[in-house]
C-alpha cells in the first residue's frame, strides 16, 4: 500500500513539488481552529482565518526527492492554503470569491497553522480573465 502511494506521488501526471507553479481556482476565506489544540473553536481554540485557493479539479503534487524533510507530496488536493504577507490581504481582498490565477511555490505543512495538505508560498494573485 505504501509503495503504491509513493509511486502515485512520483507519477508523471503529478505537478512537481519544486519550482514555480501557476494554478487557477477561486479565492476563498476559511476559519480554522487555532491554538491551543487546533481542534475546535467551540471548545475554546482561537479562530484563525486563512485564504485558500479552491481548485476546480483535484491535483496531485509529487514528492520532492531533493528535499525529503519538507518536500512531501499530496494527492487529491482540492484546496491550497495561501501564505501571504500581511500587506497582501488588503491588496487582494477584492478577489475574494472570484476566479483567480495564483502563482508561487509549493510547500508542505509544517505546523498546526497549516491546514491543507499542500500550501503555496511567495504568492501573487491576479483575477482570471
Amino acid at each position: 500500500m505504501l509503495l503504491a502511494a509513493l509511486m502515485l506521488l512520483s507519477a508523471p501526471n503529478c505537478l512537481p513539488h519544486a519550482g514555480p507553479q501557476r494554478l487557477e481556482g477561486v479565492l476563498v476565506a476559511h476559519t480554522f481552529p487555532g491554538p491551543p489544540n487546533f481542534e475546535s473553536i467551540k471548545d475554546g481554540d482561537t479562530p484563525e482565518r486563512y485564504w485558500l485557493l479552491r481548485l476546480a479539479r483535484p491535483i496531485c503534487v509529487a514528492n520532492d526527492p531533493k528535499d525529503p524533510e519538507t518536500g512531501e507530496g499530496a494527492k487529491n488536493v482540492r484546496e491550497i492554503q495561501l501564505i501571504l504577507a500581511p500587506e497582501d490581504f488588503a491588496r487582494y481582498r477584492p478577489l475574494l470569491g472570484k476566479p483567480i490565477i495564483a502563482q508561487g511555490d509549493f510547500m508542505s505543512p509544517m505546523s498546526g497553522h497549516h491546514h491543507t495538505s499542500i500550501l503555496l508560498q511567495g504568492v501573487t494573485l491576479a483575477r482570471r480573465p
